[in-house]
């Protein structure tokens, strides 16, 4: 996002940079994860998931329910991953109290059932276990997340133990294991951030050093969803004032960063260049936390989706605060009928988007 713009760029091996279009209103949508080419947009305050496949520019959306004993709170988080069996397009909503302990609140659901269901909670993590909104990955069928755990001492003070949490897009399980000693040790120091490179996971973070700053990196290699080995990958000094956090990493493996610099307003992408052995800004700017990189991939999930749904989500999204109560009714009922007889489809639109109009018109809207 840019002066409340949004923007994808796609680039090469060579870094550059040219538009994409996206067929997306950008400016709404707020990046989940993107896994097997496929990208995850939450959409009008969370209410709605997006689904794009840049490779065929093809999008659907998934209403994500606020029901069936799940508190919602502001601490929801979406996690999005292909099942590697299936090639299911598969969404969790989690949610759980934002400032106690208490039990996760968990919901799946597949692009085909379009249905929620809560898991049990013997599937789920122990209920004092936090993940941070710190990213996700996904590797061998798994979304992985970067958790913690508070404990308290006896005086009363707190400390908190960080961890890894995974999913199994199979068998719909979590699992929790321990940060690598490694990563936890001397002035590798939280936030920690977690992204991936191939089928490694990676755990980044920064630290001063008198009067530098140093960005870092760990690989750790996943076996059967267990982390096998952890290794630095770089620690790489820059200016004192900067502020740089990992996002990515170029065709040739070189860490691609979001700078915040003192006293400038927006953000800038920056990349490691192994001959000048330092970051270079590559001249695009955006405000805090709004860029998102994933890897382009070519893939045919979608493919049989009908274009359609996404148009009437929007629809709703939109013009819910214009339109009476009942034409809302008619717009879902439409789209579920739509759903289960497509052949009526262009008697279905059509008399929708009259009684669209209609509402407009009633309302001085145009």
């Amino acid at each position: 996002m840019h002066n409340l713009q949004g923007y994808i760029h796609s680039f090469d091996e060579n870094l550059a940079f040219r538009n994409f279009d996206s067929n997306l209103d950008l400016f709404s949508l707020k990046p989940v994860a993107s896994s097997e080419g496929i990208w995850c947009f939450s959409f009008s305050e969370n209410s709605f998931l997006v689904l794009w496949n840049p490779s065929m520019k093809k999008s659907v959306a998934i209403s994500v329910p606020n029901y069936i004993r799940q508190p919602d709170s502001p601490k929801m988080i979406f996690g999005f991953g292909i099942c590697p069996v299936t090639l299911e397009p598969t969404i969790l909503k989690i949610n759980y109290p934002l400032y106690t302990d208490g039990p996760w609140y968990v919901s799946v659901s597949t692009l085909s059932s379009r249905t929620w269901y809560n898991l049990d909670y013997d599937c789920l993590p122990r209920p004092s276990i936090r993940i941070k909104r710190s990213g996700q990955a996904v590797i061998q069928g798994k979304i992985f997340w970067i958790a913690s755990e508070k404990y308290y001492n006896d005086d009363g003070i707190s400390t908190k133990n960080y961890l890894i949490v995974s999913f199994d897009l199979v068998t719909h399980q979590f699992h929790v294991q321990d940060m690598p000693e490694q990563v936890l040790v001397g002035e590798f120091s939280p936030p920690y951030y977690i992204s991936q490179l191939g089928d490694s996971l990676i755990i980044s973070g920064s630290f001063d050093f008198g009067n530098f700053r140093f960005i870092y990196a760990w690989a750790l290699d996943v076996q059967d969803g267990l982390i096998s080995s952890c290794s630095l990958l770089f620690n790489i000094p820059h200016p004192e004032g900067h502020y740089l956090k990992l996002l990515g990493f170029t065709h040739s493996n070189q860490p691609i960063v979001e700078a915040e610099i003192v006293q400038q307003w927006y953000r800038s992408l920056q990349v490691f260049h192994p001959i000048v052995e330092g970051f270079v800004n590559i001249g695009v700017e955006a405000n805090r936390d709004s860029f998102f990189i994933g890897p382009h991939k070519e893939s045919l999930i979608l493919l049989n989706e009908p274009r359609f749904r996404i148009v009437f989500t929007v629809l709703i999204v939109i013009y819910k605060e214009c339109l009476r109560l009942p034409t809302i009714v008619v717009v879902l009922e439409a789209a579920v009928e739509m759903h289960m007889h497509p052949e009526q489809h262009t008697r279905n639109s059509t008399a929708l988007l009259h009684e669209f109009y209609n509402d407009m018109d009633n309302l001085g809207l145009e």
